[in-house]
């Protein structure tokens, strides 16, 4: 299964997953903190393999996936992805 998990840095210095997001039949499925998954259904990501900025939505598939790592990647938020099956 494809999944990537987007991390919160905590005042400890520990990191704590927030979102996990699963590609299930070229479905995104995202559960976790309410209003991340909201923000991300319905505010996308933006698409930097395009030259044009393009938002991308979990309705994107494997492509959404792939580009989360590139939105979510500060110190205070990082995505980890596991895209092989």
């Amino acid at each position: 299964m494809k999944y990537v998990k987007i991390y919160r840095l905590q005042n400890g210095g520990e990191q704590k997953a927030i979102v996990e997001c699963k590609l299930i039949d070229n479905e995104v499925s995202i559960d976790g903190d309410a209003s991340f998954v909201e923000s991300l259904k319905h505010e996308g990501i933006i698409d930097y393999s395009a030259e044009t900025g393009k938002k991308l939505f979990p309705a994107d598939g494997l492509k959404f996936m792939e580009q989360l790592q590139n939105n979510f990647k500060s110190g205070y938020l990082n995505a980890s992805a596991v895209l092989e099956e």
